[in-house]
């Protein structure tokens, strides 16, 4: 397998803006954090570019979180809550090197007392 073609798939450097280490946590735990992350960054005007760290694999460990949060991953970035991931290299237990779109934060209406419907402004 040529391994340029592999790499362009890989972040190998792993910098990021923020991080957001999930070493530790269960997968309903590390979801819940993602979820977070992707609902306060639709109040930032900027994009931004975060590192996510898992647990590394050891004999004794079991599965990882690698699969199952690259798909949940995967998902956010169909619906437009992520612009990009990438599996990132050379990190101790790997993780994804993710990039948020700027947030488009709902903009709050203002209503008055004379607002069709408010009870009380019968004219």
């Amino acid at each position: 397998m040529d391994l340029r073609k592999l790499t362009r798939f890989l972040d190998v450097d792993g910098e990021a803006e923020y991080e957001l280490d999930l070493r530790g946590l269960d997968l309903p735990h590390s979801l819940a954090s993602i979820d977070r992350m992707v609902e306060r960054q639709r109040f930032r005007d900027e994009a931004r570019t975060v590192r996510i760290g898992l647990e590394a694999a050891s004999a004794d460990s079991g599965a990882t979180l690698f699969g199952p949060v690259g798909r949940y991953l995967v998902e956010l970035m169909k619906k437009g809550l992520i612009a990009k991931t990438r599996p990132l290299a050379n990190v101790d237990g790997g993780g994804f090197l993710v990039e948020l779109p700027a947030g488009k934060a709902p903009k709050e209406t203002e209503t008055s007392d004379s607002d069709a419907g408010v009870p009380g402004t019968d004219d």
